[in-house]
């Protein structure tokens, strides 16, 4: 590859890097008390755990800050009026093994879906892209030269994106062969948001073989965090 070619591939990748970091700092909004469960979501995304008793619900969520790798979890109480009156944040020491907490339904799942927690609670969920940040991002990609540039493009971006199954499934059809849609996935997959909508990627996929290979990678995902 000319010079040239390299030292414009460097600057897109930072420059999509940019966008990413832009795009996550502008979702960083507090949750307050009286606050309403879509307001919390708009602000936290999914929980990844819930659980309720006789005074209300309680959410949790599990975040990781990608530049500096610290992990927090965090606490959010409801009222039986479905309002904000309590909020807790601690930080999660990695090194230490985490008690498996209970299983609970996932309010992003779906009727009748259970969201199963495995030995280690998943950390390092963070917002998705919104839409006008992935279509750069997409573009960018979609755009690129060459094969290897658009991984490499989306590698980087990946060092501080974080994308919805949908988005991973958009982005593995700029490809036409499984084994690079699945290249894709194994980039994206430590980053997606909303697991429980794996079937978005699948779809992608045309054999039964890279479809099971699909699923590997999305498990593996979630059991490294």
């Amino acid at each position: 590859m000319k010079r040239n070619e390299w030292m414009a591939l460097i600057v897109t990748s930072f420059m999509m890097f940019a966008v990413c970091l832009s795009a996550s700092a502008k979702t960083k909004k507090i949750v307050e008390r009286g606050m309403t469960k879509q307001e919390v979501i708009e602000i936290m995304g999914q929980p990844k755990l819930t659980s309720f008793d006789a005074y209300g619900d309680r959410w949790e969520f599990y975040k990781m800050n990608v530049l500096t790798g610290e992990s927090k979890h965090i606490v959010v109480g409801f009222d039986l009026n479905g309002k904000v009156v309590a909020y807790n944040m601690s930080y999660v020491d990695d090194n230490v093994q985490q008690p498996a907490p209970p299983s609970h339904p996932s309010c992003g799942a779906g009727a009748g879906v259970v969201a199963v927690v495995g030995p280690k609670v998943p950390i390092g969920y963070g917002h998705c892209l919104d839409d006008a940040s992935f279509s750069i991002l997409y573009n960018k990609v979609k755009n690129a030269s060459f094969d290897d540039n658009k991984f490499d493009l989306l590698q980087v971006a990946s060092l501080g994106c974080y994308y919805s199954c949908a988005q991973t499934a958009r982005m593995m059809r700029i490809f036409t062969f499984g084994d690079k849609q699945l290249k894709v996935l194994r980039m994206m997959a430590p980053h997606i948001v909303d697991p429980q909508n794996a079937t978005d990627i699948y779809n992608v996929l045309t054999f039964d073989s890279e479809k099971s290979e699909a699923g590997e990678i999305m498990r593996n995902s979630r059991l490294n965090k």
